[in-house]
């Protein structure tokens, strides 16, 4: 008996591509969220949880990207 056909993809094994898109949105979502309640300790907790969602050291890479859109594409 034949297979049934079944389509190959190759298995990515290098770094996710779309994880810095995602991160950097985060960043952006977050960064709005400080500057509308100057809430921290709500931001903090927002923080706390991205490491589930992004991987390890997801909360310190992006708290660089809300330093990167705040100085790069942010006025003031």
């Amino acid at each position: 008996m034949k297979r049934p056909w079944k389509p190959h993809y190759p298995k990515h094994t290098g770094p996710l591509p779309e994880r810095a898109v995602l991160e950097r949105g985060v960043a952006r979502e977050l960064l709005t969220t400080w500057e509308i309640t100057k809430d921290k300790a709500l931001v903090d907790r927002h923080l706390a949880a991205v490491d589930k969602v992004y991987g390890q050291g997801a909360e310190q890479r992006i708290r660089q990207h809300m330093r990167e859109v705040a100085r790069d594409e942010r006025c003031g």
